[in-house]
């Protein structure tokens, strides 16, 4: 990472939003989602799925589900649903491992063992996730028989 981005990243605490929308907008395209409204592909040795679950005039609902089961990992399937605003060009994730309404800050120590900042942790994980996915070229990996 480049000082420059370092330095734009302390200034715009909303970067990850907008680039998740880049990254996620991109692979939308890439995959025909909107088309198909399911989509699979291989990626590090597991399926991942893309399901559009809602289109409305300014936000698309998307839920991304990878399985990590079978990779005989500790840790389960990945999940999350992330809402893209259109007019706003930003994505959010909305439940992440089935956790719903995400606040945005947490007491701690809390009930759920939360960390203080989990949305923006979880968003995080979106973009270190959808980062990796362009770098290993889904693209070229795209499941047919599996696709709508």
């Amino acid at each position: 990472m480049t000082l420059l981005t370092k330095q734009a990243q302390k200034r715009n605490p909303m970067w990850y939003f907008e680039r998740n929308f880049a990254l996620l907008l991109r692979l939308i395209r890439q995959t025909n989602l909107l088309e198909r409204s399911t989509v699979q592909f291989r990626m590090a040795g597991s399926v991942v799925t893309l399901r559009l679950k809602e289109q409305t005039r300014y936000t698309l609902l998307i839920e991304i589900q990878q399985g990590l089961s079978d990779l005989h990992v500790v840790m389960g399937d990945l999940n999350f649903n992330v809402r893209l605003y259109l007019d706003a060009s930003v994505a959010e994730v909305i439940s992440y491992q089935g956790r719903q309404r995400l606040a945005v800050k947490y007491p701690y120590p809390n009930q759920n063992m939360f960390h203080p900042d989990e949305k923006r942790q979880t968003n995080l994980v979106l973009f270190d996730w959808l980062s990796t996915c362009s770098r290993l070229n889904y693209k070229e990996c795209i499941l047919e028989k599996y696709c709508n």
